[in-house]
């Protein structure tokens, strides 16, 4: 068990992504000079009760760790950082610091990667490539891993206009074979694969 501080957010953060945020709020500029001072991270968690300003937000369990990896003074004044989300985690207890930055008492979860057989998501690449390249989402350094099933439903599920609740569940699954086949039977009940027009 390790002991994170949480930044509950609208929005899922998956491994490997990159995550801009403004800061503006006293306890989350204490929590980036934490970071940036002691080299560590901290957990994103997508909201299920309350708001991102003002304190007392409920968070989902399971989130992902990130750390900052770039930061900078922004126009308007506030501070400006990117963070990489690395590792999932599961939150067994929540606290609350004295500012109201929510901090979490979490394990780490591991990805199944188990695979038996040859599974074929040829057609999940597919989609995955003509996303990026339509919509010309900017990866930076990251590399295309189309065969690595955990890593192809990552990125499916944070580039697709899936809704948060939906993301959530892809992000709680412990196997990249089935977050593929549950992102397989959300795109074949919905219209996101025909993304043309």
């Amino acid at each position: 068990m390790q002991t994170i501080p949480l930044f509950p957010l609208n929005l899922v953060l998956f491994p490997e992504a990159e995550l801009p945020l403004r800061i503006f709020e006293p306890r989350y500029i204490d929590l980036v000079s934490e970071c940036l001072r002691t080299e560590t991270g901290f957990g994103v968690s997508l909201i299920k009760q309350g708001t991102e300003v003002g304190g007392g937000a409920r968070c989902h369990d399971v989130g992902s760790y990130a750390r900052i990896v770039d930061w900078s003074r922004l126009e308007d004044g506030l501070l400006g950082i990117t963070a990489k989300a690395e590792r999932r985690f599961r939150i067994k207890r929540f606290t609350e610091r004295p500012n109201k930055l929510l901090q979490g008492e979490v394990e780490w979860l591991e990805e199944d990667d188990n695979i038996t057989g040859e599974e074929d998501h040829v057609v999940l690449q597919k989609l995955l490539t003509q996303v990026l390249s339509h919509y010309e989402i900017n990866v930076g350094d990251l590399a295309l891993k189309l065969e690595d099933p955990v890593w192809l439903g990552y990125r499916l599920a944070e580039f697709l206009p899936l809704e948060p609740d939906v993301k959530q569940t892809l992000l709680e699954m412990d196997s990249g074979i089935e977050r593929l086949a549950e992102l397989q039977q959300v795109l074949n009940d919905t219209n996101i694969a025909d993304i043309s027009g």
